[in-house]
């Protein structure tokens, strides 16, 4: 296995180079985020990927990590080629479909036999191509995410039990028209990627008793995506089917993991109960899509909320108000972690909840700045505490949690940055830019990565308030359309190459 000393060819010149003024310890961490997954790259073969930074000594690979890691690396310029890291776990499907949660490429094994983790290939393949445009992996990925999706319909649906409606509506003992149901189930809370959650006990197979909303939710985010995929390549009928079973899915999600007591969505256990707990797995739904306008405010009332997911670093795993919640941020007890806050942010992002989002990303990486500047080694971590400067702790032990973890840990100070805070949305597939102007200081982005060869200048004058008109200027090497937003104003304006604009919005 190759390691990162031989790729002199990485050049932290050609990266998108953010810019802010009065945050000049986020850009610093930025760049240190890059350091990190420079380390990590790594060849298998000839195919050169970022490795998940869980235990590179074993080169262990995890399905989930490596989805992350294919966002973050979306924004590396093409030299830092995480969505390879896919391929890893295509080569390995077997015939039936299957793909497990955990691969020790060294050695071409599964871990963890028979476990799947968060199926979020199509997710990762879809935001690819819409940052990059390249098209060139969508057929081969959807064969596979597909034989991967009709396995995880074969196995891992729970058994037909009662609806909500049901339950609520008895009849005689015996009648034979009561309506049941089935959603999706993980093996247990370590296949769910949450390994110490309470959702269900820590037990082989425990996980079926049990309807799962993040797994439900990840189905249904994945046979949304594969409709886009589909509609990409031409296929009209494929493209129909998964948007049928996406909208079928929501809405049974909808029925029966909606808990009107709480005003949020939990796990079911089988055959009626809802799990007490409040957990980051809930806000799955957003990302999906399907969560309906009233439910999303009632989300954000969750996530505003001091004693449940408003902690001083956001957004805890577990609710601030769980008898089993840890300040220190024990592992998914309530620990801060890239992979749900990445997952909220883009939800609410995409559900026009943008403001919220660059609230908790502002929070969530300048925790991750002052960790780095005033703790012990100065580095980028595992997961975090919610109410301390500290990293997170390890499950069933006292130790921090992983320190070097670029890793998916890269997903603040990389994408969130890019995304939430400075607030920029590359859509290729679509040809346009979006830029959500919410910062006052001198801010933007250079050298923002624009397909294989282009790119997109783009910068914002300081201003005294954010009531203020904004001064930006853009520059692209390719004609787009940027899309200039400033609370409820906004302009659109086609680019031309190499045509330096300024315009006010």
């Amino acid at each position: 296995m190759t390691t990162s000393n031989n790729f002199d060819h990485v050049d932290f010149n050609k990266l998108p180079k953010p810019i802010l003024a009065d945050h000049p310890e986020l850009v610093e961490l930025y760049y240190f985020a890059w350091e990190l997954a420079k380390k990590s790259l790594r060849y298998k073969g000839e195919r050169l990927f970022v490795d998940n930074a869980f235990d590179p000594a074993r080169n262990y690979q995890w399905v989930w990590d490596t989805c992350f890691v294919a966002l973050f690396s979306r924004y590396g310029a093409g030299m830092f080629p995480g969505i390879n890291g896919l391929d890893n776990f295509y080569d390995q499907q077997r015939e039936d479909g299957f793909i497990s949660m955990t691969y020790d490429l060294n050695q071409n094994r599964e871990v963890f036999p028979a476990r799947i983790n968060p199926p979020l290939f199509a997710w990762a393949e879809w935001e690819y191509y819409r940052t990059t445009s390249d098209d060139s992996r969508l057929e081969r990925a959807v064969t596979h995410i597909e034989r991967l999706m009709d396995w995880i319909d074969a196995n891992r649906l729970t058994v037909p039990h009662y609806k909500l409606a049901a339950i609520n509506q008895p009849g005689p003992r015996g009648h034979a028209d009561i309506a049941t149901y089935q959603l999706y189930y993980f093996e247990d809370c370590g296949s769910s990627g949450m390994d110490d959650s309470p959702r269900t006990p820590r037990k082989i197979d425990a996980g079926k008793f049990f309807d799962w909303i993040d797994l439900s939710s990840q189905m249904a985010l994945s046979f949304d995506r594969l409709s886009r995929i589909h509609s990409v390549l031409g296929n009209a009928e494929k493209s129909n089917y998964w948007k049928d079973r996406a909208e079928k899915l929501g809405a049974l999600i909808n029925e029966e993991l909606w808990c009107e007591a709480t005003q949020f969505y939990h796990d079911r256990s089988i055959p009626t109960n809802f799990v007490g707990h409040k957990t980051a797995a809930g806000f799955w739904p957003i990302l999906a899509g399907i969560c309906p306008p009233d439910r999303l405010e009632k989300l954000v009332e969750h996530l505003e909320n001091e004693n449940e997911f408003n902690t001083p670093t956001p957004v805890p795993t577990l609710s601030r108000d769980d008898i089993n919640y840890s300040a220190q941020g024990r592992y998914w007890l309530g620990g801060v972690w890239a992979p749900t806050n990445y997952m909220i942010t883009r939800g609410l992002m995409l559900c026009d909840k943008g403001d919220l989002a660059h609230n908790i990303a502002m929070k969530y990486v300048s925790a991750i700045s002052r960790v780095k500047e005033n703790f012990e080694p100065s580095t980028i971590w595992e997961s975090y505490s919610p109410e301390e400067d500290k990293p997170g702790i390890s499950a069933y032990s006292v130790n921090w949690t992983r320190p070097n973890f670029v890793g998916w840990s890269a997903s603040g100070p990389v994408s969130m940055l890019i995304e939430n805070i400075l607030g920029v949305d590359v859509d290729m597939h679509s040809k346009q830019v979006s830029w959500t102007i919410r910062l006052t200081e001198e801010h933007g982005i250079e050298n923002l990565f624009l397909g294989a060869k282009d790119n997109l200048t783009l910068l914002c004058e300081r201003r005294k308030s954010a009531e203020d008109t904004a001064t930006v200027r853009a520059v692209s090497t390719m004609p787009i359309s940027l899309k200039l937003i400033r609370g409820k104003t906004s302009n659109l304006i086609n680019l031309k190459p190499g045509e330096s604009v300024t315009v006010t919005v």
